[in-house]
């Protein structure tokens, strides 16, 4: 399915809903901001995309990735579509991934060549696209050995352009690619030890540095670009500073790490080095200003946090 012309009803009805939320927002915000010494207020700027099947509407979204180049952000939800958003949340294109009976991506990435690179998790590949949904080329298959992948789950991509593959279910491991899908190498392993993983759900590269949400052992693990182990952030829980089943990874203006965790229901900010976190944002629930097993954030040039709130089937947007 190709969707790629902006749908100009649904825009109109994605303003209405804004216009509608944004008087119970700002009590939500005021009244959360006292709860809790470190939460931040549960205020948002706006709400983006409604439950549904139609053009920009979305069912369970599970990642979300933004180029700076373009300012748009590009969506995977559960029904194996694959839609970009302008700046303001307007539905811009969308496709479907070619297989989708086995299961539907969990994440999606902006590559340095400006094209769409998507984890095919249940269909153990990487197929990448143009913006405006034009195959352009896939690898991998299903397997334990070089090149093969058991259901990835994300794709970064270090300075020199080379292509970083998360993966889970019995792999539990990074490996490294070209552009064309050569690989060059791997690391990790599936254990709860340290230089392994349980579930590596997102990575994002900080300089040299490539951060991995190890999700399963709910921590952050720091690697460098040639696979050496350098420290772990955070432990299970619930304070500042520990987590409980991190998603997804971003980085604000200021170089902290923004930690989409599912498990506490939250978006956390985290110092990169020290793993001390000022603040969080987020609450559970339906309402606005709060979440419902929210997967991924991306960050944009104005500094926006937009997280992914799945189990509402929308897109919240806010600053810490």
């Amino acid at each position: 399915m190709t969707n790629k012309d902006p749908m100009s009803k649904h825009q109109g009805k994605q303003r209405r809903r804004w216009s509608l939320v944004i008087g119970p927002l700002l009590v939500i915000g005021t009244w959360s901001f006292g709860s809790g010494c470190n939460r931040h207020g549960s205020h948002a700027d706006a709400i983006w995309a409604e439950g549904g099947r139609g053009a920009g509407d979305l069912v369970q979204p599970r990642a979300i990735d933004y180029d700076r180049a373009s300012d748009t952000f590009v969506v995977v939800d559960r029904t194996a579509r694959v839609q970009r958003y302008d700046h303001d949340g307007n539905y811009l294109n969308g496709w479907r991934m070619p297989e989708w009976e086995r299961g539907k991506p969990v994440g999606v990435s902006f590559g340095p060549d400006g094209n769409v690179w998507v984890p095919d998790t249940h269909y153990h590949r990487v197929v990448v696209y143009t913006k405006e949904g034009a195959l352009v080329r896939e690898f991998g298959t299903r397997g334990s050995g070089d090149g093969e992948f058991e259901f990835p789950t994300d794709i970064a991509f270090d300075k020199d352009g080379r292509v970083y593959v998360a993966e889970y279910g019995g792999n539990d491991r990074v490996q490294v690619f070209d552009q064309q899908g050569k690989f060059l190498a791997k690391f990790g392993g599936p254990c709860k030890d340290a230089e392994q993983f349980s579930r590596p759900q997102s990575m994002l590269f900080v300089g040299d540095e490539l951060f991995i949400s190890d999700s399963c052992n709910h921590r952050i693990q720091v690697w460098s670009r040639d696979g050496k182990h350098l420290r772990d952030l955070g432990e299970s829980g619930g304070g500042p500073g520990q987590f409980r089943f991190p998603y997804g990874l971003s980085l604000d203006a200021e170089g902290k790490l923004i930690v989409t965790e599912y498990g506490n229901t939250r978006v956390q900010r985290v110092d990169p080095t020290t793993g001390k976190s000022p603040a969080t944002w987020g609450t559970p629930g339906r309402l606005p200003g709060e979440l419902a097993y929210p997967w991924a954030t991306a960050i944009d040039k104005d500094d926006r946090c937009v997280v992914i709130d799945a189990g509402n089937n929308r897109m919240q947007v806010f600053r810490f």
